[in-house]
């Protein structure tokens, strides 16, 4: 349900539906966005524009709202460090724009839901490169007296 194949077809059409863009287009602004500044900076190429932006892209995704129906943002730990993804938690499908980084097949399991409020430098370029805009339906932001973007979520 979950290998490369799979996703990848999952992918192409949340590129097109969501994002508006091709795979490719995807991959352009990915390599537009460049180096991330943190994690995967070493792994990171115009071959390989995924490479540690999994945290920055389902960020931009899930604060502009682009997330599919019945798809939740989330992440899990691994011996690599943390992987973020989208996952529909009824049927176990994945929707992960950045599994390309990886070599194998990834295990996704022991997801977790919660986000820390504060949105980084890779996330704000990342939803710059892409295009997208904060759903400010849902979300608000704020700078803190350090200078630190804040997000919370609107009340319904």
């Amino acid at each position: 349900m979950n290998n490369r194949k799979e996703i990848d077809e999952r992918n192409k059409v949340f590129f097109e539906d969501y994002l508006k863009m091709s795979k490719e287009e995807f991959f352009d602004k990915m390599r537009k966005a460049g180096k991330p500044k943190d994690f995967g900076k070493d792994k990171w190429s115009d071959e390989n524009p995924t490479a540690g932006r999994c945290g920055s892209v389902v960020g931009a995704i899930r604060l502009s709202g682009k997330i599919p129906e019945n798809y939740t943002a989330c992440w899990q730990r691994d011996s690599e460090g943390t992987h973020f993804y989208l996952i529909n938690e009824e049927t176990g499908e994945v929707i992960d724009p950045t599994c390309y980084q990886m070599t194998d097949d990834y295990k996704y399991e022991n997801h977790k839901k919660s986000f820390l409020p504060q949105i980084g430098k890779n996330v704000l370029d990342t939803m710059n490169v892409l295009g997208l805009k904060l759903n400010e339906n849902k979300f608000s932001i704020k700078q803190d007296s350090r200078g630190v973007m804040l997000v919370s979520k609107r009340s319904k």
